[in-house]
């Protein structure tokens, strides 16, 4: 049975912060890559899933997203490491 997952806004409503501030904290953590890409220890950890569509624009044509979620896990030592830093 797999975790739920929260997206970045739900995850910062369940950890009383803003969106932005819970992404900046994710970079400084280095859970987010430069590329905006989920890090690969984060996710074997279990702590961020990452998930790739691909969509059709009308003016450009075909564009890749990327997702990133974070799991109960990932709430549970997110919370943890930003209470530390605190």
């Amino acid at each position: 049975m797999s975790q739920p997952t929260y997206r970045i806004k739900h995850a910062a409503q369940r950890l009383g912060i803003k969106p932005g501030q819970l992404r900046n904290r994710l970079r400084e953590l280095g859970a987010i890559t430069q590329e905006e890409r989920a890090h690969p220890t984060w996710v074997r950890e279990g702590w961020l899933k990452e998930e790739h569509r691909q969509f059709y624009h009308p003016v450009v044509g075909w564009k890749w997203q990327t997702r990133i979620d974070i799991t109960e896990a990932g709430l549970v030592e997110l919370w943890a490491r930003i209470r530390r830093a605190a």
